[in-house]
């Protein structure tokens, strides 16, 4: 039903119901069926409601005419009084719309002279905020939108004022379009679900002075100003009272469209002030503009600026990001939601502190993902926005971690004045705590040691409070599968006055260090405790059988090789019967150690026995010794030994000695070094100077020959040792051979590192 200027109702020929009548125009711009279908497409109402407004619109539309400008018409209806996204259009339920022109004087009153007076739209807002007040009114929203839907610099006074101007509480969405289809000012009546209500005065499309005129036919420079009267309750205004917003409303909007006449196109995006807030951002940022379609709606943001820091994915430069499409330019915007978001914002006020977030830009049929965090405020009807790429941090990050975990490394920092502490991911692996329980205070660590490593962290304590610098030790601390050993670095941090600001600390987890050296060490003895046994079986096979007894003789042998297997020396002997009737007896010792020294002693003792068979006397038997160390390797080999025959018939012994310790005689309890002072070691020169020396023996004579393993001790004197080893031949002697050679072992304790060979001679009856 439509309500006309004069009262008189009608049907429409296409539903069959009533038509303009009376005054109302015979002919009308639009079709009914048309204006609905805006209204559905555009505005969401259902078929009801817009039927009932383009009742209303068609019913009072007129053509512009010459003359004084037609008063404002009135369209009644309910809603929500928001803006936001999701209540653009008036909803579909609960929403009775009612249009009709309601007659009003639009002449000067009593409370709107002053309104004329106005010089900016907040005065003006506040001026009729105060005239409203009696009528219960609450707040009032004064905007002046572009012909693109973008809102300009505008006015507000009571709770809206209080809350930054909220403009989302104007409800473009539903009387813009009236603005757009009308050549005349319209008034709409909208009534809240929640119990508010507003009167919302909307100026024709264009109809600034000097500026097209509204009806759709106004160009991208029109505008339309709106005065939005807000109150709260459930109370309706009386018909007087509501006359008289009207009338208010009237007259603001008129002063509004003059002062929009009078203001230059500026929505504050372009301010002077916002150039030098941008440019002091220190992230990249740009204030962008938003452009709106018919019917208000943000469809794109103009990039109107970017400060020197902004860069984007693909590297474009500032300037060539000033003056685009953000969704031309970031197509990625949309797909991530940020478009809708940025939106959101310019509509509600609320900002928005989103990241950071994978977003993808597609480039090129690819899409180039990044991990970005954006910002955005609403500021003078844009947007100003930041945003920040975090690929570099994120990828350090992630180096730092990789590289951690690599080395089974983590850091720590404690701080006691505020009691905050610090981990790095891999602390929490080290000590096998989950990291949502935090990290360990300080005091709390000494309860993962193992209880035989806390000396060593109460030293590494101390020593961090006597000396500046880092303290590192190395401790086992409990696990689940066993101790494990980390390697802590750890230095105080202290400030200019020397007080203590923080405690930091490299923790590295060496376990797997720590038993691969475990391993390799117990590998290494298996290895040397098998050469050991295959070098003595070498040797051993190498050396002669011993005899117990010889002619004229009671024997006793003892080699014994070095305790470390590769110290296995060169040590032979040779004890054993002439065809002469004669008694061989040799021992010598091949300079150095390990298999060579052995092949160098089984060539010397196999000449010897050689050179032996000939019936050559000892002295010579060394010069042919000689002879064959100096000639018979690459490298000269180097030895010293004493030769001797022993005759049973006469009982004496000739020996020639080739820088080998002296044999020693025991006899009637005493023990003496024999002296035979010619010759040097075999293989030191061509010219040896060996000679030969014959003991005539006694029944009872014990002679003992050695090599230095049984003397030689490094933590020893030699003099001292010397003195040693005569006591030791005393005190063995009174036994038989083998009890005299232990004697002297046990008495002199071997040298470990080297190997011993000894030879005790007792001479028969």
């Amino acid at each position: 039903m439509v309500r006309c200027d004069s009262g008189t109702t009608g049907s429409r020929p296409e539903e069959g119901g009533a038509v303009p009548t009376g005054e109302c125009p015979p002919g009308t711009a639009l079709s009914a069926v048309r204006v609905e279908e805006l209204l559905i497409k555009h505005l969401g109402c259902d078929e009801s409601q817009a039927r009932a407004c383009a009742n209303g619109l068609l019913g009072t539309t007129t053509a512009a005419a010459p003359g004084p400008a037609p008063s404002a018409r009135t369209v009644h209806g309910t809603g929500r009084l928001s803006g936001a996204v999701e209540d653009r259009a008036v909803r579909a339920t609960g929403v009775r719309a009612r249009a009709g022109t309601v007659p009003h004087d639009s002449g000067p009153h009593d409370a709107t002279v002053d309104l004329a007076t106005a010089r900016n739209p907040v005065e003006l807002a506040q001026q009729l905020l105060e005239r409203a007040e009696d009528t219960g009114a609450t707040a009032v929203l004064l905007a002046v939108v572009d012909g693109d839907g973008g809102l300009r610099t505008s006015g507000a006074a009571g709770a809206a004022a209080r809350t930054g101007g909220d403009w989302s509480q104007i409800p473009l969405p539903c009387v813009l379009p009236l603005a757009r289809m009308s050549a005349a000012d319209q008034r709409v009546w909208l009534d809240d679900e929640a119990g508010d209500r507003s009167l919302t005065w909307v100026s024709a499309g264009g109809d600034v002075p000097g500026g097209p005129r509204a009806g759709g036919t106004g160009g991208p420079g029109a505008v339309v100003c709106v005065v939005s009267v807000i109150w709260s309750g459930p109370a309706r205004p009386a018909p007087t009272a509501r006359a008289r917003l009207e009338a208010l409303a009237d007259r603001a909007g008129q002063r509004l469209r003059g002062l929009a006449a009078l203001a230059p196109p500026d929505d504050g995006v372009r301010a002077a002030w916002l150039d030098a807030v941008i440019d002091a951002i220190p992230v990249p940022a740009a204030l962008l503009r938003p452009l709106r379609d018919g019917l208000g709606r943000v469809v794109e943001f103009t990039v109107d600026r970017c400060n020197a820091r902004a860069t984007d994915l693909l590297g474009r430069t500032p300037d060539q990001m000033t003056g685009s499409r953000l969704l031309e330019t970031f197509p990625g915007m949309l797909l991530s939601g940020i478009f809708d978001a940025y939106v959101a914002v310019l509509e509600t006020g609320i900002p928005l502190d989103r990241g950071p977030f994978t977003y993808e830009e597609p480039f090129q049929g690819v899409m180039c993902p990044a991990v970005l965090s954006v910002r955005a405020q609403r500021v003078a009807g844009g947007l100003l926005v930041t945003w920040q790429f975090h690929d570099e941090q994120t990828h350090a990050s992630t180096r730092i971690d990789d590289d951690e975990r690599l080395v089974n490394l983590g850091w720590a920092e404690w701080k006691p004045a505020t009691g905050s502490v610090t981990w790095s991911r891999r602390m929490y692996d080290i000590f096998e705590r989950d990291p949502e329980r935090g990290p360990l205070p300080l005091d709390a660590l000494s309860g993962y040691v193992v209880e035989e490593d806390l000396p060593t962290v109460v030293e590494a304590v101390q020593s961090l409070a006597r000396a500046p610098g880092p303290v590192r030790f190395e401790v086992r601390t409990r696990a689940s599968d066993g101790p494990r050993h980390v390697s802590v670095s750890a230095e105080l941090l202290r400030d200019s006055l020397g007080n203590l600001v923080a405690l930091r600390g490299v923790v590295q987890d060496v376990t797997g260090v720590r038993r691969t050296e475990a391993a390799l060490e117990a590998t290494r003895r298996e290895a040397e405790s098998r050469q050991l046994r295959m070098a003595e079986e070498l040797q051993l096979a190498l050396l002669p059988r011993a005899y117990t007894t010889l002619p004229g003789l009671r024997v006793a042998i003892r080699y014994q090789p070095a305790e470390n297997c590769a110290r296995v020396g060169g040590d032979w002997f040779e004890a054993t019967p002439l065809p002469d009737g004669r008694v061989l007896i040799a021992i010598g010792d091949v300079l150095g150690h390990g298999l060579q020294a052995a092949a160098g002693m089984a060539q010397m003792r196999n000449a010897l026995l050689g050179i032996a068979y000939t019936g050559a006397d000892p002295a010579r038997i060394l010069d042919c010794l000689n002879l064959v160390a100096f000639h018979g390797h690459d490298e000269s080999l180097n030895a010293t030994a004493v030769v001797g025959h022993f005759d049973p018939r006469r009982r004496t012994l000739t020996w020639a000695r080739a820088g080998h310790p002296p044999p020693v005689l025991v006899r009637g309890g005493r023990a003496t070094e024999l002296v035979n002072d010619d010759g040097t070691s075999l293989g030191a020169g061509l010219a040896p100077g060996y000679a030969c020396k014959t003991l005539r023996l006694r029944p009872g004579d014990r002679v003992i020959l050695y090599t230095d393993g049984l003397v030689e001790r490094r933590a020893d004197r030699a003099g001292d040792r010397e003195d040693l080893l005569l006591s030791a031949a005393r005190q063995g002697a009174h036994g038989g051979p083998e009890a005299h050679l232990e004697t002297l072992l046990s008495v002199l304790h071997t040298n470990p590192e080297d190997d011993t060979c000894v030879i005790v001679l007792h001479v028969g009856s």
